[in-house]
């Protein structure tokens, strides 16, 4: 993957689209007026909050705001929990204005659609939610100092530790037929030192927090382990990037399938696998001796 090609269809997507303006032209709003109408309709927010959802400064807010309140479109009342601040909500004149611009948006993007065939329709939105989801984690990565590398044996200690506080958070902790009773769980930089083998820590601002492995198997499949990290860094995407670095390793290493075990008290990270093309099946691969795993996937990678 390379970053020109998707660089140059952005642009032509944003200037294609206008940033609204399309959308716009039969009402009197600027693209960021026609913006604040859409974030005030879920409901009242202050000229920061507002600021912060459309990432502009707040000035800029400010100028923006005042333009509105002035076609009579929002009001602004005092904040009732923080009488520091204000709130804006859209009057109705501003909610009959927003019906008519997402008329307009509605009626462009519908000749848009038309396009595109309904499987074509699907491929997008599930690309394009993807996209958006990619966009966001890295907003949420920006602020901190992330680092993936190999496992050191310096790490060994560290992800035992990760690995035994996501089992008791979990409450799985003391049942038997799960990873953190697996002998080599304090060798792990020994165990994926082998052929065909691999395994990613993640340091958020300097301290491990977290890691994926790689495992060879037999007949043409290798297995996704050891997929642990504290609460500090989930909901950053850091999962799911370390996840697309341990799958595309095993396409490198002319593996056919990716297995896993896991199991149902783990919800995210079953999401995690079905969006990057896991799918469920009946029967286990190898004998892992987690028996306690009653979640069996399997991804193609060619």
């Amino acid at each position: 993957m390379e970053p020109t090609s998707l660089r140059f269809l952005s642009r032509i997507l944003v200037r294609e689209l206008g940033v609204m303006d399309k959308w716009v032209s039969g009402t009197q709003l600027s693209p960021l007026q026609a913006h604040s109408l859409i974030e005030l309709d879920e409901h009242p927010l202050s000229g920061l909050e507002l600021a912060t959802v459309l990432k502009v400064d707040k000035s800029s807010v400010s100028r923006i705001l005042q333009g509105l309140k002035q076609q009579g479109l929002i009001e602004i009342y005092p904040n009732p929990v923080d009488g520091r601040s204000t709130l804006n909500q859209l009057t109705k004149a501003g909610r009959k204005q927003l019906e008519q611009l997402n008329s307009l948006a509605n009626a462009y993007n519908a000749k848009i659609l038309q396009q595109l065939g309904s499987d074509e329709y699907q491929t997008l939105m599930s690309s394009m939610k993807k996209y958006v989801s990619a966009i966001q984690s890295v907003a949420r990565q920006s602020s901190r100092t992330i680092t993936i590398r190999p496992i050191e044996a310096r790490d060994n200690a560290a992800l035992a530790e990760i690995i035994m506080s996501v089992f008791g958070e979990y409450g799985l902790l003391g049942q038997e037929g799960f990873s953190f009773s697996d002998p080599i769980l304090h060798q792990l930089s020994d165990v994926y030192n082998q052929q065909g083998s691999a395994y990613w820590v993640v340091e958020l601002d300097g301290i491990v927090s977290g890691g994926v492995g790689i495992a060879s198997m037999e007949d043409g499949y290798c297995e996704l382990q050891k997929l642990y990290f504290l609460p500090s860094v989930r909901g950053m995407g850091i999962a799911r990037r370390m996840v697309i670095t341990a799958l595309e390793f095993a396409r490198q290493q002319g593996y056919a399938y990716c297995y896993l075990e896991s199991t149902a008290t783990l919800k995210a990270s079953l999401k995690l696998y079905e969006s990057v093309g896991f799918e469920y099946v009946e029967e286990r691969v190898g004998a892992s001796g987690h028996h306690a795993c009653e979640v069996l996937m399997v991804k193609k990678l060619r």
